[in-house]
């Protein structure tokens, strides 16, 4: 007999991946069926405990069902047997009476009475008979429903707050602040006439039932109730009042009324304006009818006086932009030579964010007034810095400037003796946006080869090269119509200024190859010599720009590059508008 041995090791647990990985082909081609045996099992095994966790899950609810089933049924046979024990007790006396019956039917008809007789008093009069068993019953019922209807009435009466003074009820309140506001009323009327009474006015609450006719009792005549308790010589009269202050007690209210209605009149009269949509008492007159003191009550003409009462306050205004000082006199109803007086230094010193002087209008009663208006506001404007090759290389300057946007409101604006007191924007909107304003950060860094070289003009044009140094001047003995600059061949030139290009290649007068620049202004700068160009005709070309490199083309004895300015074709010196280590 012959035995196979199968060399090759189960794997261990790390060895996993490697196990099931893709097989190698130069392996045996007997690992494949042990692969797919081993992987048999592993399913077979997941699955069975799958299932067997399921089955457990399913007899565990089962049995739990059946626990509760089991226990339920055990409730319920012991309230049977209760009830059976009952209806057994109850009904054992019937039988014996009944068993009594049959016996007694065959000894004689007065012993069979007798039992019939037992029998039916034990079914109404007996221990389980039927008015003691209704009793039972009936009476608890009876009792809860006297005891709901009890509390049913209860709740439907209405309780209410009574209150008395020195044992004299006032009537019902409905809060206990309408008394002690009552007590500060009484107090108004009785120090306004200068009386004093030792009558106590400490309260006594009482909660009682009240009828639905009852009604609570308001302040003002809880406070005439505590005056007519006092004793003291009352009348019936208007009591006046000024934002809840009392003023004075008079008989007839309406010339009081009809003076602050006039006067409120002539005042809209005064405005004339129509911009004006309201106008109104800053502060509340109300009249009460009651009792008041005698030594209270005023003469109408006296209340009128008072009521319309002027003084003028001492105050202080910030001079804003756009006043004057006739305008500010003019906003507090002042003299120049009031204003002038309060504020002798005014005309030195008149400018905004000073703190004035002033003098403000106050009546007793201030008048307010609202009008709506178009503002205009200014929005600031932000600052944007912007990197330019148009300034040199460190140099910062304002290349455009900023303009503040605007904003168009709809203000509803209230004033108070004409003072302005408050405003509220109803609606605002963006007329203008506001530009912000360039700064030019700059790029340019083309400069000669040496710091010693320096040129004082105007800065107008940039250095054309990147980097050398002047080797022939503008003018001189032989009338140089440019500025030459030497530098090694192929260095880079750069436009001096931004404009469109005129000219670009050879030039058969002796330029060799060369650029023109038109400039914006009409000037134009030239460059010539060059090795070679990077631009064409009707190029636009920014300052800073790549246009040729050095080279020593046409008329020329050595790399350079010749640099001349033109203005109206007319060669001018370009050291004069070249700035280069002057600053």
């Amino acid at each position: 007999m012959i035995y196979h041995v199968n060399t090759n090791p189960i794997p261990e647990r790390g060895d996993t991946l490697a196990f099931f990985s893709s097989p190698d082909p130069r392996t045996d081609r007997r690992d494949l069926p042990e692969l797919l045996v081993w992987l048999g099992m592993i399913v077979v095994h997941s699955l069975g405990i799958v299932l067997h966790a399921v089955w457990f899950l399913i007899s565990g609810l089962f049995r739990l069902l059946w626990y509760f089933l089991r226990q339920i049924g055990r409730v319920l046979a012991f309230l049977w047997r209760g009830i059976a024990a009952g209806i057994e007790e109850h009904n054992r006396p019937m039988r014996e009476i009944i068993r009594d019956m049959k016996h007694a039917r065959g000894k004689g008809v007065a012993r069979f009475l007798r039992e019939v007789g037992r029998l039916f008093i034990s079914i109404i009069f007996g221990e389980h008979g039927i008015l003691r068993t209704g009793f039972n019953y009936v009476l608890p019922v009876l009792s809860i429903l006297f005891l709901i209807g009890i509390i049913r009435y209860g709740t439907s009466l209405t309780y209410a707050v009574s209150v008395s003074v020195d044992g004299e009820e006032l009537g019902i309140i409905a809060d206990e602040n309408d008394f002690r506001n009552a007590q500060k009323e009484v107090m108004q009327r009785v120090n306004q006439a200068g009386y004093h009474f030792k009558r106590s006015l400490e309260p006594e609450y009482t909660l009682r039932i009240v009828s639905e006719d009852e009604q609570y009792v308001p302040v003002q005549v809880l406070a005439d109730k505590l005056l007519a308790g006092t004793g003291a010589d009352l009348r019936d009269a208007w009591g006046v009042y000024v934002d809840g202050t009392f003023v004075g007690a008079v008989e007839d209210k309406e010339r009081i009324s009809k003076y602050l209605d006039e006067n409120l009149n002539d005042y809209v009269q005064e405005l004339s304006d129509n911009t004006v949509s309201e106008v109104y008492y800053d502060k509340e007159v109300t009249y009460q009818e009651g009792v008041y003191l005698k030594d209270s009550l005023t003469d109408t003409d006296d209340i009128i006086a008072k009521l319309s009462k002027e003084s003028k306050k001492e105050s202080r205004y910030i001079v804003r932009e756009g006043d004057s000082p006739q305008l500010v006199a003019a906003m507090y109803d002042m003299d120049l030579d009031e204003l002038a007086e309060l504020n002798p230094d005014m005309e030195e010193r008149f400018e905004p964010g000073v703190i004035l002087r002033v003098r403000t209008r106050h009546r007793y009663i201030p008048i307010a007034y609202t009008k709506e208006m178009t503002v205009t506001s200014y929005i600031d404007y932000g600052t944007v810095r912007v990197e330019t090759s148009a300034l040199n290389l460190g140099v910062e300057q304002v290349i455009a400037k900023g303009r503040l946007g605007k904003r168009e409101s709809q203000v509803r604006v209230t004033y108070v003796d004409g003072i302005e007191q408050s405003r509220v924007t109803l609606s605002s909107a963006v007329t203008e946006e506001p530009i912000a304003e360039q700064i030019g950060v700059g790029t340019y860094s083309a400069a000669p080869q040496s710091t010693n070289t320096t040129l004082e003009g105007s800065g107008k044009y940039g250095w054309p090269v990147n980097g050398g140094y002047i080797s022939s001047p503008f003018g001189g003995e032989r009338n140089h119509k440019g500025l030459d600059i030497a530098a090694p061949m192929d260095t880079e030139i750069y436009a001096a200024e931004s404009g469109t290009v005129m000219r670009a290649g050879w030039n058969s007068g002796g330029y060799g190859n060369y650029v023109i620049i038109e400039h914006p202004d009409g000037f134009l700068t030239y460059y010539a010599h060059c090795s070679s160009v990077v631009c064409y005709a009707g190029q636009w070309v920014e300052r800073g720009q790549l246009i040729a490199y050095v080279g020593s083309t046409g008329d020329s004895t050595g790399p350079h590059c010749h640099f001349e300015v033109r203005e109206n074709n007319i060669c001018q010196n370009p050291a004069d508008y070249l700035r280069v280590n002057a600053d």
